[in-house]
């Protein structure tokens, strides 16, 4: 896959969805082409979603990443318990507000089948959650009649970087999307309506609760069925069943974090444009948000998305109230919407803000965002059902699904493909950091922490465990010479550097809001046989290596030479994650057998 990873095939990728589209939408005005119309939508859905996990496959390595160490760390000492009561604390041991008893069950049968924790299959795990979800969607469609090409559109907002962070991270992968398909599961498995229905919904209630904090709302959601139903027998051993869950999540050696900041209600507005605003979180652009007193447009649009299904919401409830007959995929949308909106509530309960969300600034985590894309999936298929009876306005719906649907799936690709190419490259060179500095370029603000408690000794003896369990192989790309002796042992002085190296910084708000610099290196290379893979930034004292991330092509560039990436390479930091002192500059290449380094002729002076 190191072929997808340099050139991701992106041009390809769309064009294809386009011919397949022409060819959809053209078939309806040719009967002789039915068939053909057939295997051109199920080449629709199929396309986004291979792609998705190409993609992925590509761009994750078997590396644990900030929080997966957390998770790594329970699991040895679950191993290494002295009895079967400490074991069942460290399963259900506490993480923020979050009981990751399910995650590390995977984690548990992973290093019962294997011998040890593969990050990149934990990840692959957990997006597989994707295909469930989808299977709900596409089960309801059904259920309601309609025909599976008003599915199409389903893969395109469900399978896309939106939430690249969601999607490419070991725990995060692990937590919120199966999180949300077991969320799902619960409320189909109640809109069923029957005794087996019930009880499937308890075990999968069971799952989210000890999935992620948030879970605990999937109680809340059955409970709301039961009560519309009027089953109230099953109420009342839901009920029972909540009362004693909820007792063992909060009593059981559990600690009440004190929440920080002001409370919700004392600015009731700009938490309600917050909540409206996660809640259309699946159209926030993987740009820079700057605090500033001024409006982005993207952040607007999430505020209205957001509303309109508040809206949509509210029409499906009352449809709920007056329609005589209701079926399964009444209940079941109307749960999987209480639950991500829950979800939404909770985020901006526990992160109230003091201004418009629209001014910008450190609003949402990217692994949020597959909140607001599973939203926007199950309001499509509300509206589907909503104009099922007119036939104009399903179809409208449904292209309008599709147009913009297909518009998210690529904007997605083209901003946020380097993004996980970057955090690929990172963790590749994690282990150089860590061997050489006791630091990881991952983590930490500033050179020399340590992650991820900045205890002295705590992290070195993790990392020393894990590797000696087989748990994990942090040091697998660790073939960089140490730092003292790298341009000693690489530096090629016969090769004359065939490009430009530039270094500038700026001013920025780091992720707290606070101004610092910012240093951001380019190099172009004008020898395309020769793709350079690192920045050595080298001084007498101490040797730096930083990631030669390729440049996107504009897109005017990439429509062009077809090709998502230039010529150009780049990295950029703050200034803290750098130590002062005046460098040399030297580009690193892979070689047949060993690194060479070029000096590019400059030098770097941080300050």
């Amino acid at each position: 896959m190191k072929l997808f990873l340099d050139n991701p095939h992106l041009f390809e990728y769309f064009g294809l969805v386009i011919v397949l589209l022409l060819i959809f939408c053209t078939s309806f005005f040719f009967k002789r082409l039915e068939l053909l119309r057939k295997c051109a939508g199920l080449g629709l859905i199929l396309v986004p979603i291979v792609y998705f996990y190409l993609l992925l496959d590509a761009h994750t390595v078997n590396i644990p990443y900030t929080d997966d160490f957390v998770l790594l760390e329970s699991v040895y000492h679950i191993q290494h318990a002295p009895d079967f009561i400490s074991g069942v604390k460290i399963l259900f041991s506490q993480v923020n507000q979050h009981r990751f008893a399910f995650e590390r069950i995977v984690m548990l049968i992973m290093v019962f089948l294997t011998g040890t924790v593969n990050i990149k299959t934990q990840i692959l795990l957990g997006n597989l959650s994707l295909l469930g979800i989808s299977y709900l969607l596409f089960g309801t469609l059904k259920k309601e009649q309609a025909s599976w090409y008003y599915f199409i559109p389903i893969p395109y907002v469900l399978f896309n970087l939106v939430y690249f962070e969601n999607a490419s991270w070991g725990i995060a992968a692990l937590q919120n999307t199966p999180l949300i398909l077991f969320a799902f599961l619960t409320a189909y498995c109640i809109g069923k309506r029957d005794d087996k229905g019930f009880y499937l919904g308890l075990t999968a209630a069971l799952l989210t609760t000890f999935t992620s904090g948030s879970g605990l709302l999937t109680w809340i959601v059955g409970a709301a069925l039961l009560l519309f139903q009027k089953r109230y027998k099953l109420l009342s051993g839901w009920v029972a069943a909540a009362v004693a869950i909820i007792c063992f999540y909060f009593l059981f050696d559990y600690y009440i974090i004190p929440a920080s900041g002001e409370k919700v209600w004392k600015h009731p507005l700009f938490n309600l444009i917050s909540l409206f605003g996660f809640w259309g979180n699946a159209l926030y652009l993987d740009i820079r948000h700057p605090v500033a007193s001024t409006f982005y447009t993207d952040l607007i649009c999430c505020v209205l998305l957001g509303a309109g299904m508040a809206v949509l919401f509210i029409s499906w409830f009352l449809r709920i109230i007056i329609k005589r007959t209701l079926v399964s995929s009444d209940w079941f949308l109307w749960g999987a919407m209480m639950f991500v909106m829950g979800t939404g509530a909770m985020f901006v309960i526990s992160r109230p803000l003091t201004n418009y969300l629209m001014y910008g600034g450190n609003i949402f985590s990217r692994r949020y965002m597959i909140f607001g894309i599973a939203l926007l999936a199950i309001s499509y298929v509300c509206l589907i059902i909503f104009t099922k009876d007119y036939k104009f306005l399903k179809r409208t719906v449904a292209g309008l699904g599709m147009l913009a649907f297909l518009l998210l799936n690529f904007v997605s690709y083209y901003l946020s493909i380097v993004q996980v190419r970057k955090l690929h490259d990172d963790l590749v060179i994690d282990s150089y950091f860590w061997k050489n500095y006791k630091t990881f370029l991952t983590a930490g603000e500033k050179f020399g922490d340590i992650p991820f408690w900045n205890h002295p000794t705590r992290m070195k003896d993790l990392i020393n465990n894990l590797e000696k369990s087989g748990l994990s192989d942090f040091y697998q790309f660790n073939n960089i010479p140490d730092q003292e002796r790298l341009i000693a042992q690489t530096a090629d002085d016969d090769t004359k550097f065939k490009g430009n190296f530039n270094a500038a910084f700026k001013y920025r708000n780091t992720d707290n809001n606070v101004m610092s610099k910012y240093y951001r290196f380019e190099l172009g290379y004008g020898d395309v046989s020769q793709r350079p893979k690192y920045f050595v930034l080298a001084s007498p004292a101490i040797t730096i290596v930083l990631p030669a991330v390729p440049v996107p092509n504009s897109f005017t560039e990439f429509l062009k030479t077809r090709t998502y990436y230039s010529n150009n390479y780049s990295y950029s930091l703050f200034k803290t994650k750098l130590p002062t002192g005046n460098y040399k500059a030297w580009a690193m290449f892979p070689n047949v057998s060993q690194w060479k380094s070029i000096y590019t002729g400059k030098q770097v002076s941080l300050y």
